[in-house]
């Protein structure tokens, strides 16, 4: 790619005429026809990355399987991406998730489940459903037992035992939280799924959230203990590595290589012989997503530049809520060198409704559009209606 672009230009997202374009499509255009706030999603590159996750995947073992996480985002051009996608399945964290992927045209046999915390009512759904569900806790294997036939197979969620995330977020960590069974209580997790009927055949851990190539060696430490409960289950036929894989938020990010994350599980897992499944979420649909809204106020105020938008926090909660970084680019100027160094605040009631701060910005004026990137993962599918600021559209192009 030429040095003079920016980092976020792709082979989706370009500038073409003086506009950001989507595979193509002028987005002010797409504003302009929706109006705005607006989610657009890219086909294209959905599939083109689960293709990429399942090409890696390929150079690791010969079996494998990739699950579209869901969760990150459920719009349902998004999801009719996924499933027309070949070999590729879907992960589900709610029965309500489940209800939505088999709408979607995925089948039972396609459709992953991996939650805690289970009411009876999630696994009575769950147990009509006939979806493969993997648990992590002695209740919901004793509760489960009781309402599927014997010899009904299930997966087991392992605590990876590390903390690693985008930025060391401790809302991101999945290592030391609520999660899984510590690594020490194999053999008890799999005595207590024999008493209760089920058939141990998969063992999973997920370590953390848009994780950095910084923590390539928690990783590695994580899939070695993944690796050793995964030799303690005698009918073992898959090992779950999760999601996690990270996206690009700002220039200097450097997410967990592809070809790092193959080459740890080529080396602890791979030579165990069972399918390997990932269920990633970020790494896909991120950069596949972007979030238009329009400035209605460009204002100094105690020495700051506020810029002001119809678009707040209850619609992507990543910057105030995570401290997760968006990158801010006009529609019309998006190669348009800094002019402005300001703050970009949404119309929520609420203090932390701010979306950058102290931003390098092109000049903008009221009524300028602007898209946030990479907005396709924990957007949409996370967006609230607070303060009954909830609108927003949704639109997939490519």
């Amino acid at each position: 790619m030429n040095a003079d672009l920016p980092w976020w230009y792709s082979e989706s997202l370009t500038v073409q005429q003086g506009g950001l374009c989507l595979d193509g499509v002028a987005l002010e255009t797409l504003a302009r026809t929706h109006g705005t706030p607006l989610y657009v999603y890219s086909r294209a590159t959905v599939q083109r990355r689960l293709r990429a996750l399942q090409a890696m995947l390929a150079q690791a073992t010969t079996r494998y399987k990739v699950y579209y996480a869901m969760k990150s985002n459920r719009h349902a051009g998004v999801l009719a991406a996924a499933r027309a996608t070949p070999g590729v399945g879907i992960d589900t964290c709610s029965p309500r998730e489940v209800e939505t992927a088999l709408a979607a045209g995925f089948a039972p046999h396609e459709i992953s489940f991996n939650a805690g915390m289970l009411s009876n009512r999630d696994l009575a759904a769950l147990a009509e459903s006939g979806v493969h569900c993997t648990l992590d806790s002695f209740s919901a294997l004793r509760r489960y037992g009781n309402l599927v036939p014997a010899g009904t197979p299930v997966g087991l969620r392992f605590d990876p035992g590390v903390a690693a995330s985008y930025g060391q977020q401790p809302k991101m960590v999945y290592g030391k939280s609520k999660f899984g069974f510590d690594v020490e209580e194999c053999a008890a997790a799999l005595d207590a799924a024999h008493r209760a009927g089920l058939v141990v055949d998969s063992v999973a851990m997920h370590i953390g959230w848009g994780l950095p190539q910084s923590s390539a060696d928690l990783v590695d430490w994580a899939f070695g203990r993944l690796s050793g409960v995964a030799c303690q289950c005698p009918t073992l036929e898959t090992i779950n590595v999760g999601g996690g894989l990270g996206g690009r938020y700002l220039a200097s990010d450097q997410p967990l290589a592809l070809e790092t994350w193959r080459d740890l599980i080529a080396r602890h897992l791979a030579p165990l012989g069972a399918t390997i499944v990932c269920e990633p979420g970020t790494w896909v649909v991120a950069p596949a997503g972007l979030l238009i809204a329009e400035v209605n106020t460009v204002e100094a105020r105690r020495h700051i530049t506020w810029v002001g938008i119809n678009a707040g926090y209850a619609l992507n909660p990543l910057p105030a809520m995570y401290d997760i970084p968006l990158e801010v680019i006009p529609l019309c100027n998006p190669l348009g060198a800094p002019a402005m160094i300001a703050h970009v605040a949404g119309h929520i009631n609420e203090g932390v409704d701010v979306w950058a701060q102290a931003r390098p910005l092109p000049r903008l004026e009221e009524g300028d559009l602007i898209a946030f990137f990479p907005a396709g993962a924990y957007g949409s599918s996370m967006a609230s209606n607070h303060c009954m600021r909830g609108e927003f559209a949704e639109v997939t192009v490519g």
